[in-house]
């Protein structure tokens, strides 16, 4: 349902509409809560022609969210790219480890999604519901206290008033700065860049990570030749890759990938982000909570961002639901800090795992890079330390919600 009115009250409103606010929004939608979803665009667009470069790494318990929504059909129809072997290892020694969905016993290891298949789905979902409203092409703006409610102003002009308001509004969030929670943030001193990159290999289902001297370089497999590449490097390095023309930087692949996913042909368009991680001091504060980037960023190596924010969004969702249920009010602390003592937890030892991981092998301190070499070959020894580090990262174990249990079927 479009917003119509200039002024409403909400139980509900949520700051962001990508694809972690946009499926809180769904969530809760479906918990009879009165959901206002403040996003800045307008429905996303996705064609069957064009891949976007912008994907995701959707695992497990991400797939069991869209299927309680109900919208995973919808999904698949569009595109999806199931992977199920993933290689990765240390470019400066011998160091290697594999994973298979065979030797895990499980249909998958994650798939590929680009993100306009995610968000298209998810708006054509939201606009079915009559009790989420939509203020689209609009964002947060300003915070007031009246009374039992909270009071939203959007610099479009539209007025809300909701007894709980989510940041969803990524890693510069304005919800979490006009709440006046701070952040603890740790400079990387790298950027990313994501290109599409065709290659003679045809196997359209394995995913490839190195771990370089300056950084970790990944292709996820769009289809049979065709990858989405993430290559995170430092800022000098970054400047010369981006002023690369296509052959030379096709070059610069084959140098890093010696060969394992074939000759690289060519790559499309290159587009470039900072890379940084940060936890939020809090993830709530008066009557408002933080989810995804807003309460947390984290290091692409390990395709655990967006995952990461669907399980704030499904836990929150169960959270608030149950508190509904028992007749407590919803945007009570009590409330709120059961959710922020369940993830915020979790998170940091993400967060923690994710910069050892980047210390160790995408470092160019020799020491710790044959120490983390050696690691790659004997954790790919120890199958049990390697299923749990897999389970880890499907979304299969863990303090997980209801709707994300490893019973429930995550079948594509």
């Amino acid at each position: 349902m479009v917003f119509k009115r200039k002024e409403q009250i909400f139980d509900i409103a949520i700051s962001g509409g990508g694809v972690v606010g946009s499926t809180m929004a769904g969530l809760l939608g479906l918990q009879g809560f009165q959901i206002c979803l403040i996003c800045g665009e307008s429905k996303p667009k996705w064609s069957r022609d064009y891949y976007h470069p912008r994907v995701n790494a959707v695992n497990h318990a991400s797939i069991r969210i869209f299927k309680y929504l109900g919208i995973w059909e919808d999904i698949r129809k569009k595109r999806v790219n199931p992977y199920y072997q993933m290689k990765v290892w240390e470019s400066d020694t011998d160091g290697s480890i594999q994973f298979t969905a065979h030797e895990l016993r499980v249909p998958h290891l994650g798939t590929i999604i680009e993100n306009t298949v995610l968000t298209s789905s998810l708006f054509e979902f939201l606009r079915q519901q009559s009790n989420i409203s939509l203020i689209e092409k609009s964002q947060l703006e300003d915070i007031s206290y009246k009374n039992e409610y909270l009071h939203l102003r959007t610099h479009s002009g539209h007025e809300v008033s909701c007894r709980l308001l989510v940041g969803a509004d990524g890693a510069n969030s304005i919800s979490r700065s006009l709440s006046h929670i701070g952040k603890k943030q740790y400079i990387s001193g790298q950027h990313a860049i994501v290109s599409e990159v065709l290659t003679e290999n045809q196997d359209g289902h394995t995913a490839w990570q190195v771990f370089l001297p300056t950084g970790v370089a990944a292709l996820l497999p769009l289809d049979k030749g065709k990858f989405s590449l993430v290559w995170s490097c430092n800022d000098l390095d970054f400047r010369t890759l981006l002023a690369q023309n296509d052959a030379a930087f096709c070059e610069s692949l084959n140098t890093i990938f010696k060969g394992r996913v074939g000759t690289i042909l060519s790559t499309g368009k290159r587009s470039s982000f900072a890379l940084m991680q940060h936890q939020a001091e809090s993830y709530i504060a008066d009557r408002v909570v933080l989810i995804g980037d807003s309460a947390h960023a984290i290091h692409p190596l390990a395709g655990l961002g967006a995952n990461m924010g669907l399980l704030d969004a499904a836990c929150l969702s169960q959270i608030l639901g149950e508190s509904k249920q028992n007749g407590r009010d919803i945007d009570s602390y009590t409330v709120l800090r059961r959710y922020e003592r369940w993830r915020k937890g979790e998170n940091g030892l993400v967060l923690n795992a994710m910069r050892g991981f980047k210390f160790l092998f995408g470092s160019s301190i020799q020491g710790s890079r044959m120490i983390g070499g050696a690691g790659f070959k004997i954790v790919d020894r120890l199958q049990p330390v390697k299923k749990t580090l897999a389970g880890f990262a499907m979304g299969n174990i863990g303090d997980l919600p209801y709707i994300c249990s490893a019973s429930k079927n995550a079948d594509i």
